[in-house]
């Protein structure tokens, strides 16, 4: 399983991929905005993340009609094409955008929500379709039982497109994807750094520091 940040802050950046257990970096514009970053800042902060050793950088473009974020798209992977992974939205328009730049760079097709979406990202020949979790839950779907619905599709069609799974809101979620089967996930970074934690992790290394006193 794959984990990533879901960031737009360097600091957090560098921190994740301290961890050893973080992939890459997700962003999109309103990641930037709450980082206050500029189109023009994303350079800056694809060095930082290479730098630091994560493998993809996923960058979102700005645009909505198909030519506009091809334009975008080509942008943003010419700031550094062997790691960044361009994200474009599940619209008409963006299955159109990614089909056209299939052969040119990797897509991740993002804020997809339903089995057909997820489909139609498999067809366009997208790495990744990226599923919100949690905006899942808060339109009242069953959103285990839509991931399992995607999985099972994407597998019956033999199609290379990953599920990547974004809006995580809990750690326990991740122990649910990974039982699910599903290949990556991106986080925030209070949930992704939480990610170690136990109780009974630090319950046991309490009686290990008492008893290292009387060696």
């Amino acid at each position: 399983m794959r984990l990533y940040v879901d960031t737009a802050d360097g600091h957090a950046i560098t921190q994740a991929a301290a961890t050893g257990f973080v992939f890459g970096v997700t962003t999109n514009p309103t990641l930037l905005r709450r980082a206050t970053l500029r189109r023009t800042d994303l350079a800056p902060l694809v060095r930082t993340a290479v730098h630091a050793g994560l493998h993809e950088i996923h960058l979102q473009v700005f645009s909505d009609d198909a030519t506009a974020m091809m334009a975008d798209a080509r942008a943003l992977y010419a700031l550094d094409p062997r790691h960044v992974v361009v994200k474009i939205p599940a619209t008409a328009e963006g299955f159109q955008a990614a089909h056209a730049l299939r052969g040119e760079m990797p897509i991740t097709i993002t804020a997809v929500f339903t089995v057909r979406q997820a489909l139609l990202a498999g067809i366009v020949g997208a790495r990744y379709a990226a599923v919100y979790l949690g905006r899942l839950h808060d339109s009242g779907e069953d959103a285990v039982a839509v991931l399992q619905g995607m999985m099972a599709a994407v597998r019956a069609q033999q199609m290379d497109v990953r599920l990547l799974v974004a809006s995580v809101r809990a750690a326990m979620e991740v122990e649910m994807l990974a039982q699910l089967g599903i290949p990556a996930a991106t986080l925030p970074p209070a949930i992704l750094f939480a990610l170690p934690d136990s109780a009974g992790t630090a319950e046991a290394l309490d009686a290990f520091r008492e008893d290292t006193g009387h060696l």
